[in-house]
């Protein structure tokens, strides 16, 4: 029997009964009518939780986030066209690898990690390169904790007549997201965060008029290729290629438990969940990476005492049932660690885990 642990890690996360159970679901051919219905259902899920109008359509990805990111920012952008990248952590990093890979004509606004994206920036270089048609950003930069102004970034790009790509790869579900509001042209997102499901896949919600037709776009690639995933789910619900067949059953469970709860009461259970884990933090005299008034609602970052061992104090958590994550890159090196409060956590999971924390650390010698 493999024993329990409490996922206070960002993805993948805990999830429940009701999720875990739908694996068990009979064997199915992704190219049968019983398959069609699920993803049929998840697309139409997806539309409706993102806040998406008749103008959007949805696709699945069989594929990590960085997968579904891939495939859309392969797939849009002309060759004549350049693009704008705001990034401020490891997320905004891996766009700016996939936006090079492709060899793009890419503009960056590149702050340090924590740092707030200044939206005059983004105004006056978009206003300064007209060869500018894409701008990239992340919603909730993993790496961090911080919600980036996607809201702000929206209005410049409707009224400087651009368009606009983000990664909500882990503010789906956690976050309050409106593609009409916000004027998000794309957006990525997967299961196995704050949707509380599993890793295998992600999704891609698309407003179709933003994609390029097809001879406009040089073929870069096969699998990855937004253009076939279109032409496959629009009319067929149905993926290009043999799809994760039980994870997509995962992810139909998901988004109808997050549907279940309410998105909002599932926002409202997060933001709850991690007022008291910085709360209890705070009284432990532990110092955190992001102002609360830029928080997301479900990563906090944490400064380990310089004097205690980070990758100790991990394995001590974990052999007591708790998992949290290291810092990224120099975040690492200043000894910070994430607590993260997405998936089936609740409010007594987090004093639970508090008081696990606050006596780890006394008996690692900290006061």
């Amino acid at each position: 029997m493999i024993e329990k642990k409490y996922l206070f890690n960002p993805g993948p996360v805990m999830t429940s009964e009701r999720v875990k159970s739908a694996l068990a679901h009979p064997d199915m051919c992704h190219r049968r009518p019983m398959f069609e219905h699920v993803l049929s259902r998840v697309r139409d899920n997806l539309l409706k939780l993102y806040d998406a109008d008749e103008n959007y359509t949805a696709v699945v990805v069989s594929g990590s986030g960085t997968a579904a990111n891939e495939t859309t920012l392969s797939s849009i952008i002309k060759e004549d066209d350049a693009v704008l990248l705001i990034k401020n952590g490891e997320f905004g990093e891996r766009l700016a690898e996939i936006l090079t890979c492709y060899q793009y004509r890419l503009h960056t606004l590149d702050y340090a990690w924590g740092d707030f994206p200044e939206i005059e920036d983004v105004r006056k270089t978009l206003e300064d390169s007209p060869e500018i048609q894409w701008i990239c950003m992340v919603y909730h930069e993993t790496s961090t904790g911080m919600i980036n102004p996607v809201r702000e970034v929206g209005e410049i790009a409707k009224r400087l007549h651009k368009r606009l790509f983000v990664d909500c790869v882990s503010a789906f579900g956690g976050e309050d997201i409106n593609v009409v509001r916000d004027h998000i042209d794309i957006c990525s997102g997967v299961p196995n965060k704050a949707v509380s499901g599993l890793p295998g896949v992600s999704f891609i919600v698309i407003r179709r008029s933003s994609i390029p037709s097809r001879d406009d776009v040089p073929v870069r690639n096969v699998y990855l290729n937004l253009h076939k995933h279109i032409a496959a789910a629009d009319p067929n619900n149905q993926t290009p290629n043999t799809p994760s067949v039980n994870i997509i059953v995962a992810l139909d469970e998901a988004l109808q438990e997050l549907i279940d709860e309410g998105l909002d009461n599932r926002i409202r259970r997060y933001k709850e969940c991690a007022r008291v884990i910085r709360d209890g933090v705070k009284k432990l005299n532990l110092r955190t990476l992001i102002p609360e008034s830029m928080s997301s609602n479900t990563v906090t970052s944490v400064f380990l005492p310089q004097q205690l061992s980070l990758d100790r104090f991990i394995d001590v958590l974990d052999e007591q049932g708790y998992v949290v994550y290291p810092g990224k890159r120099h975040l690492y090196h200043q000894n910070m660690f994430q607590i993260a409060n997405m998936g089936q956590i609740y409010v007594s999971d987090c004093y639970e885990f508090l008081n696990v924390l606050e006596n780890t650390l006394k008996d690692m010698g900290w006061e």
